[in-house]
């Protein structure tokens, strides 16, 4: 059984991996109708940023295209496939980067840019990646963040730990910015006037929390670091973008510290 799903896990990788770096253009059998792979995504992108990822469907896709929907699966094996591609598309190639002195303002701009990404196409956040990048678009971002990082003249293992946290550091940040934005255009919560029944997550806790059990939490709470508008607010609860740039630069204190300190060129004190 575990040889049989393994078998057919490696065939979806091979047939993701021959859209993502095969000729689109062509059916993977029968004649050409005029449709493409690249028309099938762009649909199914347009779907997803207006309606998000759960209204995505092949039935939907191949409507939005005149299509039957098995039309579609001569050029798209499956959901899963469909998936695959349009994260790579509509994640485009990296920025550039070779106009900057410095790993640090080179990280700041791949960061700004992924996190402008998220922003783009919320939905992204919400596919579950099943492994590493192997996608061309994918992988471009990958190499910019490595050769920045690697300036730093760290370790090759920690130039990609460094890349991979940074990766997840903006995507969690940005899943939950969009998560709450999304809670709180459904309840509308967040901007709700003094008085209202259905007060906003500031004035929420105010009325659960007490000083005994939640004292740091409660001097916040008091103090308005939490009110829409904050950018504490705004990255818990208030439905809008977090400060980025305040932990991006935190991080990347941390970071620099670390370089300077294993800096094969560095002179040590004690020589």
């Amino acid at each position: 059984m575990r040889r049989q799903h393994d078998g057919k896990l490696a065939m979806a990788v091979e047939r993701s991996l021959e859209l993502l770096w095969g000729d689109r253009s062509r059916p993977t059998r029968g004649p050409k109708p005029g449709l493409s792979v690249d028309k099938i995504v762009a649909s199914a992108i347009e779907i997803a940023d207006t309606e998000g990822l759960d209204a995505l469907s092949m039935q939907r896709v191949a409507a939005r295209l005149n299509f039957s929907t098995m039309s579609l699966y001569r050029y798209v094996p499956g959901k899963e496939q469909l998936f695959d591609v349009m994260m790579d598309v509509a994640g485009g190639p990296a920025p550039d980067l070779d106009d900057l002195d410095g790993w640090r303002p080179k990280i700041e701009r791949w960061v700004h840019a992924l996190w402008a990404r998220y922003q783009q196409h919320p939905w992204m956040l919400q596919v579950r990646v099943s492994g590493p990048p192997v996608g061309p678009n994918a992988l471009s971002w990958l190499e910019a963040a490595l050769r920045a990082l690697s300036e730093t003249r760290l370790r090759h293992e920690e130039v990609l730990s460094v890349s991979l946290f940074l990766n997840g550091a903006v995507s969690g940040l940005a899943r939950l910015s969009t998560d709450t934005a999304r809670a709180t255009e459904a309840t509308g919560r967040a901007d709700a006037p003094a008085g209202d029944p259905a007060p906003g997550y500031s004035e929420t806790l105010a009325s659960l929390i007490d000083a005994e059990r939640f004292p740091t939490l409660l001097k916040m709470v008091s103090a308005g670091v939490l009110r829409p508008g904050s950018a504490a607010g705004s990255a818990i609860g208030a439905g809008s973008a977090p400060d980025v740039e305040f932990g991006l630069q935190r991080l990347l204190d941390g970071i620099e510290v670390y370089v300077e300190a294993h800096d094969p060129t560095r002179t040590r004190p004690h020589e």
